[in-house]
Order: structure tokens, then sequence, then C-alpha cells
């Protein structure tokens, strides 16, 4: 398992277990989420229950409308070419 957090050495030198990583890191990983919802207009709450655990909720925006920026449409069946309309008058 991957983990940004430092090896902890055994008291004989070694180094511990690769596969028993510790699941901690530098504290990175909320803030970032909590920045990347608020880049698409969503938000990131935490929810603790005391000996339970903490959960964590994103939302985003369902409409694309409303997004900061549009994602490429890579089927060509899905392109929608809208068309102004002009006036009858040349």
């Amino acid at each position: 398992m991957y983990s940004t957090a430092p090896k902890y050495l055994l008291d004989d030198g070694t180094e511990q277990n690769k596969q028993r990583t510790p699941i901690a890191g530098l504290g990175y990983g909320l803030p970032i989420a909590r920045l990347y919802a608020k880049y698409f207009q969503g938000n990131l709450k935490l929810a603790s229950i005391e000996n339970h655990g903490t959960s964590a909720y994103v939302s985003l925006p369902a409409a694309a409308e409303n997004a900061s920026e549009l994602l490429p449409i890579f089927n060509k069946s899905r392109y929608s070419y809208t068309t102004k309309k002009g006036s009858d008058w040349t």
C-alpha cells in the first residue's frame, strides 16, 4: 500500500514491514480535496461520530452550465452544435 507517511525504524534498527505501512500522511489530503471541490463550485464536509469514525461528503454541481470549465467530449455523437439565429433582415 502506498503511503506518504515516513517509514519508522523498529527497535533493532530495521525498517518496518512494507505491508504494514501506517495509513497516515502529512495532512494534505483533506485540504487538497476541499480545494478541488471549491474549484468545481462544490464543497467538502466532514461528519464525525465519537468511537465510530469520520465520513467525508463531497458535493459537486450536477449541471454542466454551472461548471467553471468544459470537459472535452471524445464521443462525436454527443456533440451538439448550436447555431445563433440571425434576423431575417440582411
